[in-house]
């Protein structure tokens, strides 16, 4: 198991458990049995760190993705079973191999297949994160992977980072969007309610702007604000208007957000506004988005009205919330459903380009 997991053990610092990873080599062995000829692979989620990209590359990808097992960004995988997975990766036939992010410990991998097969990346993030030195210096080491053609293409679902990146680096990109999903049955239904139902849902970093939300939504009267936040709010008399809901399988996040009369998804940055922000407006539900994505280009009617650009002013957001609610939501419903019909025939115009070997932006 390796020199450096003996030490951690014997240290009391046992970081590595590990992993019999057959079930991997199997699960290869069938994606190439259907004749799917490209294989995406990703890292396993720990709680809410790298669910998003896990449900984005199963958006892309349904039918044929791997997800790792990794503890955060950690592949819980030894040397020899990578070299395995690589070997197994080579003798199935595929033509291309999507690296669905790129963390310092999938270079491994990487390096063992680059020269035998087209890989592609994906990129998930923003800018921003690199203020991260170990998110830096990765960043840059994609892009350098890129220049030197061990990386065919780069897929970028920020919008904007791949005209930006080829502009810079003479690199091939392309931009991704996700697939909105398909409505759900709901097996709950808080809108029988004579309350109003607000959804304020991500992880508790600084990124998600949580609690900016959660107070501008306590200021719009007659609401119960359902989200993932523990926060002192109940301690000043909210206690009956916060509803903190555990971490829950994506269908039954879904169904969850479906039965709001309203999301806020006011994140400082995303890829496309969000999954939670996409996935609702395919749901029908409006959500608001904040000023760092444009997701909703195509009418901007809709953009004027679901962008919050004081997204950080708690007394804003609640006009926002008031403005929304105030309307035929029925009505509402049907445009948002219309919308995410053309975001889907982008998507599939997208993902085409991006899996076809043309170079874009170079």
């Amino acid at each position: 198991m390796g020199i450096a997991y003996r030490i951690k053990k014997i240290l009391g610092k046992e970081t590595f458990k590990y992993i019999d990873a057959s079930y991997l080599i199997e699960s290869i062995k069938l994606i190439a049995s259907n004749d799917h000829k490209i294989l995406a692979i990703c890292l396993e989620n720990t709680g809410s760190s790298f669910l998003g990209v896990k449900n984005a590359t199963f958006n892309l990808f349904p039918q044929n993705t791997i997800v790792l097992p990794a503890y955060y960004s950690n592949i819980s995988l030894t040397n020899r079973q990578l070299i395995e997975l690589s070997e197994v990766i080579l003798n199935n036939g595929f033509n291309q191999v999507i690296i669905s992010t790129l963390p310092d410990s999938m270079n491994k991998l990487l390096d063992l297949i680059a020269d035998k097969i087209i890989i592609k990346v994906i990129f998930h993030g923003a800018l921003s994160e690199l203020s991260n030195e170990t998110n830096e210096k990765q960043f840059f080491n994609m892009i350098q992977l890129a220049q030197t053609n061990k990386i065919k293409k780069i897929g970028f679902v920020k919008s904007g980072l791949e005209m930006w990146s080829s502009s810079l680096f003479s690199i091939s990109t392309n931009q991704l969007q996700l697939k909105p999903m398909a409505p759900v049955s709901a097996t709950m239904n808080f809108k029988k309610s004579n309350k109003i139902n607000i959804g304020i849902f991500g992880n508790s970093s600084f990124n998600k702007n949580l609690y900016n939300q959660i107070a501008g939504a306590l200021a719009v009267e007659n609401t119960v604000i359902h989200t993932s936040l523990q926060t002192k709010f109940t301690e000043f008399g909210f206690d009956d208007r916060i509803i903190v809901h555990p971490f829950m399988d994506h269908l039954t996040f879904v169904q969850l957000i479906s039965q709001m009369d309203i999301n806020l998804h006011l994140s400082f940055s995303e890829g496309m506004g969000g999954q939670v922000f996409t996935e609702s407006l395919a749901a029908g539900v409006p959500c608001l988005t904040s000023y760092n994505n444009e997701y909703l280009k195509h009418d901007p009617e809709l953009q004027q009205l679901l962008t919050v650009e004081q997204y950080e002013n708690p007394w804003q957001i609640s006009k926002s919330i008031e403005q929304v609610i105030s309307l035929d939501l029925s009505l509402l419903e049907k445009r948002l459903k219309d919308y995410s019909l053309i975001i889907e025939k982008e998507h599939e115009n997208l993902l085409e380009s991006f899996l076809s070997n043309q170079s874009r932006y170079k």
